[in-house]
């Protein structure tokens, strides 16, 4: 049977598991940047839609989206846009630990 060379080269090079030291663990923290949330039933009474976004930015996209098409709205006037900006929370991004 013929071996792959890049596999045998690989195996070669790589350290031997015995090399390694069990006592010296390292453990890696990786935080996420926090994300933005808006409830639209903080300001449209009977909706529960919540949209969460990466930016500012995104998230008024989404919920410009979700205005025309839920709502049925053609033009979203100012004083509500500074309503929905007043109501925009960051979130912590879940964590996905067993």
């Amino acid at each position: 049977m013929r071996r792959n060379r890049y596999w045998t080269a690989q195996a070669l090079m790589s350290p031997s598991p015995a090399a390694r030291s069990h006592s010296a663990s390292a453990e890696i923290i990786v935080r996420h940047p926090s994300m933005k949330q808006f409830y639209c039933g903080a300001i449209m009474h009977d909706c529960e839609t919540r949209m969460i976004a990466p930016t500012e930015d995104d998230l008024l996209r989404s919920v410009d989206t979700h205005a025309r098409v839920d709502h049925g709205m053609t033009d979203i006037p100012e004083s509500m846009l500074d309503e929905v900006r007043q109501n925009i929370h960051d979130v912590e991004p879940a964590d996905h630990h067993d």
